[in-house]
């Protein structure tokens, strides 16, 4: 009798049925390596690998289950897992469903890790102070990852909306596998050497541990402290972490944030500038309105000082002056004239002549006045004068008059 044609569903659904109706899968104890461990913030579930030297098995530790851990699941921790084989029907993936999840020490991986990382530490390959900044507004961006990779179409597909007047230089490598560490190296040293990018950035897409590991290794991290050009790391998803990214200048967390990282919005730039015109414009109406105020301040003292000026308010002040002087010396005549009329009245009042207008005469005798009646004798010529006639007499008698 022929066997029945099944759908992928009912195989799936009956294999599932014989993996979890199997008394020795239901309690299964094992040993291994957390690898790609997530924890869902929506259910709280937690799906990872477990891992040895030569195999992996997918787990899934549920949200219930996963409340009850008295430790933080990390990538390479060692740990004793007890849960039961099932099926994901949808995938139809096997995995092992986790009820309990202990620490079993430190993984190979995680220590190897540990132990990279104090070497090169101590080597000062992750000091803070030898980071360089980042360019602002690059020209040329050095990428090394994969050609084939989700990563380089990220990063070009980022730099074409944000800046795509940049030019992008790929400098291809294998991110995983055997070998890889040091092609990624290579290309690293390769960029540096040419010196022709602003900022460089090596990375790849997110993975397991294992599919990261090639930017943990040794060579990888020393050539990326090595080089010239200010790097960017972005390794991974956010919660992935390598020794590439704690060497770089600059970690991001996934290929397109670094993409953002080293370039400028040109949106936001145009935005930024018309702001600068703006206020620029503001700043030299401003300035320019100002210099106008002084250069006619400036004229107004030329035309104060300015010869022609300066001689038309000296002949102003001439002017001004001379009117001074002649009314001063008006002034000056009239008191002295006035002075004059009166000294002129009063020797006119005093004057021989007002006096013989009055009907006084004075009587002379050979030329020479004579106050008095002596001298004077009978017989003798004398002359009076009167205010408007001359006689010339002769003495008859002279009769004395006692004063």
């Amino acid at each position: 009798m022929p066997s029945p044609i099944l759908s992928v569903s009912q195989l799936n659904a009956y294999v599932r049925a014989v993996l979890e109706g199997d008394a020795a899968l239901s309690g299964v104890y094992l040993r291994g390596e957390i690898s790609g461990f997530k924890r869902y913030s929506g259910n709280g579930h937690c799906y990872f690998t477990l891992r040895d030297g030569d195999a992996q098995v997918s787990a899934v530790l549920f949200m219930s289950a996963a409340q009850r851990l008295q430790f933080s699941p990390q990538e390479g921790l060692r740990v004793l897992a007890r849960g039961r084989v099932s099926l994901y029907e949808a995938r139809g993936q096997y995995q092992i469903i986790l009820d309990d999840l202990q620490p079993d020490g430190v993984g190979a991986l995680y220590q190897q890790l540990e132990n990279l990382k104090a070497l090169l530490a101590a080597d000062g390959i992750f000091a803070s102070e030898r980071k360089r900044s980042i360019p602002v507004y690059p020209q040329k961006i050095a990428v090394v990852t994969s050609p084939e990779g989700a990563a380089i179409h990220d990063i070009l597909e980022i730099l074409s909306r944000r800046w795509a007047m940049v030019e992008v230089m790929l400098y291809p490598t294998a991110v995983q596998g055997c070998g890889a560490g040091e092609q990624i190296a290579q290309a690293v040293l390769r960029a540096s050497a040419d010196s022709l990018a602003d900022v460089l950035i090596v990375g790849r897409g997110g993975g397991s541990v294992e599919d990261l590991w090639a930017f943990n290794e040794e060579c990888v991290v020393r050539a990326v402290a090595a080089c010239t050009i200010p790097v960017i790391s972005a390794v991974g998803h956010e919660t992935d972490f390598t020794l590439c990214d704690m060497a770089a200048d600059l970690r991001a967390p996934t290929p397109s944030a670094a993409a953002e990282l080293c370039t400028p919005d040109c949106e936001d730039e145009k935005v930024r500038l018309r702001g600068i015109r703006l206020r620029l414009k503001e700043a030299c109406t401003s300035y320019f309105s100002c210099e106008a105020d002084n250069l006619a301040r400036l004229q107004d003292e030329l035309k104060t000082y300015h010869p022609v000026n300066t001689l038309r308010l000296a002949e102003d002040h001439l002017d001004i002056l001379r009117q001074k002087l002649a009314h001063a010396a008006r002034g000056a005549l009239d008191i002295r004239a006035e002075k004059l009329t009166n000294i002129t009245g009063r020797l006119d009042a005093l004057s021989p002549l007002k006096t013989l207008t009055r009907g006084y005469a004075v009587v002379g005798k050979n030329g020479k006045p004579c106050p008095c009646g002596e001298g004077i004798l009978p017989g003798d010529a004398i002359t009076v004068r009167m205010a408007d006639a001359m006689l010339d007499c002769e003495v008859r008698d002279i009769r004395r008059i006692n004063t």
